[in-house]
């Protein structure tokens, strides 16, 4: 198992969460600052989401290993 199968494997979802939450937290803190409207956490989902057909799965994902 690589080194990314394994963080991720051991701290998933609560910690993607916890990250996601705080990027868009920090993302409208300076989009304010540049008078810019905020984004919502749904929309930084629909972005990830758009975004995670180009990822490669990881190898735990694999039902054949």
């Amino acid at each position: 198992m690589t080194q990314r199968d394994e963080l991720f494997r051991r701290f998933g979802p609560m910690l993607l969460e916890a990250l996601v939450i705080m990027i868009v937290e920090e993302c409208n803190r300076l989009r304010s600052k540049a008078g810019m409207p905020h984004i919502t956490k749904e929309m930084f989902f629909d972005e990830i989401n758009n975004h995670l057909s180009e990822l490669e799965p990881y190898d735990w994902m694999n039902p054949e290993t």
